[in-house]
Formats: structure tokens, C-alpha cells, sequence
């Protein structure tokens, strides 16, 4: 799902799966941890789906490495994500965020660099990614 409209830099809104969340105390800890972040307005999250869904602040400069990283301090495990950013299109398929400087693999027909743009996408948990770059030959050896 990719939905295309121009405008200018962040992310805006992520959901994020978070493995294992399904105590309603670890949840309220996990949620109000991610939204002591600079950069975070609103922190929900669902015990039914284990997503937690994550409202930013505009002008924001956080990354989606932050959150992943603040989740693992907390004990649990970031999945995949499906964020709504701002961002410029480097080359033909890299997405960068503007303000957090990410950049994203994306597979969209026809991409141009056309100036910022708001892009709705998916993002795969870093041990999918890790597991395919792996399979790919790419992944590290022990």
C-alpha cells in the first residue's frame, strides 16, 4: 500500500507490532516510555493486535531506529511497521525521511524525485530484513 501526496520532512505517524506485548502493565510502561521521546504527541497501544501506534509531533526528527531501540530496552522485541512519512525519493527506489535522514528500499513504480512527498509503507522487523540479506549472501558469517 503506497499513497503518494507532496509536502515537506518526518515521520508522522508509525504502528508498530511489538512481539510479546500482552500483559496490560508492560504495555502502559512500553507505551509511556516510547512517549517520553522528543518527538512523540500521542503513544496507543492494543493488547488484542500488540501494535503500538504512534502519533508525531510536526517538524520531529526522531528515527525509527530510536523507537526500535527504546522498545528493546524495555524488553521486547519491534516487528515490522507500516510508518507515514515525508520524505524525497534518492535514485529510483531509496526513500529517505526527511528531518530523521533514514533512508528506506522501496519498490515503487515510477518513483521520481519530485520534492518531498508524504508516503505511506511498510517497513520489515530488522530480523526479516537480517534473514533475507543473509539468505542473499549479504549477512554477516560467523
Amino acid at each position: 500500500m503506497v499513497a503518494v501526496q507532496p509536502l515537506h520532512a518526518e515521520y508522522l505517524k508509525i504502528q508498530l507490532r511489538v512481539y510479546g506485548l500482552d500483559c496490560g502493565l508492560c504495555a502502559k510502561g512500553v507505551a509511556a516510555s516510547v512517549q517520553h521521546l522528543s518527538g512523540v504527541k500521542t503513544v496507543d497501544v492494543s493488547l488484542k493486535t500488540g501494535m503500538l501506534d504512534i502519533v508525531l509531533i510536526p517538524s520531529n526528527t526522531l528515527r525509527m531506529s530510536e523507537i526500535r531501540e527504546r522498545i528493546k530496552l524495555n524488553g521486547f522485541r519491534p516487528m515490522d511497521a507500516t510508518a507515514t512519512a515525508i520524505g524525497d525519493f534518492k535514485g529510483s527506489s531509496k526513500f529517505e525521511v526527511l528531518g530523521a535522514g533514514e533512508t528506506f528500499d522501496l519498490s515503487v513504480p515510477e518513483a521520481k524525485s519530485t520534492g518531498p512527498l508524504q508516503l505511506t509503507f511498510h517497513i520489515n522487523s530488522p530480523q526479516t530484513r537480517s534473514a533475507k540479506e543473509h539468505a542473499a549472501g549479504r549477512g554477516s558469517r560467523d
